[in-house]
């Protein structure tokens, strides 16, 4: 029930964040040359911003409410051509200028509003995506301040509950047990949820006071007790990013580290691979007793994305198979819980081979 909650917090974040992959029929636009440019109703965009002013004391240092813009996980943020977004309904487009850090605001204008406008990037839909990014002045980059991300919350569930319909609303409410989405407990424990990092992490740790404590992970990602009203606002987040790559490990991914990045770890990078000799790559996993998906590469799957040719390829012990180039998710059954060993041939990096075993 708890992972099906979180499940439902997801779509309404989806909601949020996709803009305009919620309508049933997207129109079929082009600006400047893009077919299809992301888009994002703009009185959605507004409720965010009343959201903002109506929840404002959470973070009451924080003058205005920017939006981010951010690319895939792992990839360069804001590559390409120059970022153009507009608010356009019936009269003239309006400009919202973007900081060269991918930062924006966006203002309120009764006319687009009335006009039922939309707010319009000149960049295909799943490129980049906007966020809310409520940062109290004077923080270091890597530290986010719990009141903040608490309001971040309450903006992006403004936007969503705009955009989504009263039947869908209903339904997460239901699922929820609350209207207040930022708020789900589950057999009266509120729910952790997860907000993004601009770099890849470590690990996060939560201070408040004397009070510390270590917070869950992903790659791009760190789990806030939003909900839990024994942390203050004043609590602070401090990421630890994962080491920057060097020149030469971008220039080729080989030379990053590998990872095991599955269901036994909640898709994070948390065990890697040692380079036994060039090419051979080695790790033992004590996996428990059920089905196990996952995939090798490095931080994130950014870069290399090891998997199966074929979907539902099922890994047969000891037995070596073939991986393709972003692959389908491998398959393991653990019949009974147990150490296992990988072992990744990539000597010829076109055709890579792994072989799991159960060991003794």
């Amino acid at each position: 029930m708890r992972k099906f909650q979180q499940y439902v917090f997801a779509i309404a974040v989806a909601f949020a964040a996709g803009g305009a992959a919620a309508q049933e029929t997207p129109p079929s636009v082009e600006v400047q040359g893009v077919k299809n440019p992301d888009m994002k109703s703009y009185r959605a965009v507004v409720a965010g911003l009343d959201a903002f002013e109506e929840h404002h004391a959470l973070a009451p240092s924080v003058p205005e409410l920017r939006f981010r813009l951010t690319g895939r996980e792992g990839q360069e943020q804001l590559a390409g051509d120059a970022l153009y977004l507009r608010i356009v309904g019936n009269g003239e487009p309006i400009p919202v200028p973007i900081a060269q850090d991918g930062t924006f605001a966006v203002p309120r204008v009764q006319s687009a509003i009335d006009d039922d406008a939309d707010l319009i990037l000149n960049r295909k839909k799943g490129v980049l995506k906007g966020y809310p990014d409520i940062r109290t002045p004077g923080l270091p980059e890597n530290v986010r301040r719990l009141g903040d991300l608490r309001l971040e919350c309450q903006v992006m569930i403004a936007i969503a509950k705009k955009e989504m319909g009263l039947m869908m609303k209903l339904f997460v409410n239901t699922v929820a047990m609350t209207t207040n989405w930022c708020d789900m407990s589950f057999d009266k424990k509120k729910i952790r949820f997860a907000f993004r990092s601009l770099r890849p992490l470590e690990s996060a740790e939560i201070t408040d006071g004397e009070r510390r404590e270590q917070i869950d992970t992903g790659d791009f990602s760190f789990r806030s007790p939003i909900g839990e009203s024994d942390w203050s606002n004043e609590a602070r987040i401090e990421l630890r990013y994962a080491p920057e790559l060097t020149p030469e490990e971008k220039a080729n991914p080989w030379l990053q580290t590998l990872f095991v990045t599955g269901s036994m770890s909640d898709w994070a990078s948390r065990n890697p691979l040692r380079r036994v000799e060039e090419g051979i790559y080695a790790a033992e996993l004590d996996l428990d007793k059920g089905s196990h998906s996952f995939k090798v590469g490095t931080r994130g799957l950014a870069a290399i994305s090891l998997g199966a040719p074929a979907p539902e390829q099922q890994l047969a012990d000891g037995v070596a198979v073939p991986l393709a180039k972003q692959g389908k998710r491998l398959h393991l059954k653990v019949e009974s819980a147990g150490r296992y060993a990988f072992m990744l041939d990539a000597r010829d990096k076109e055709a890579p081979t792994l072989r799991v075993a159960r060991l003794p």
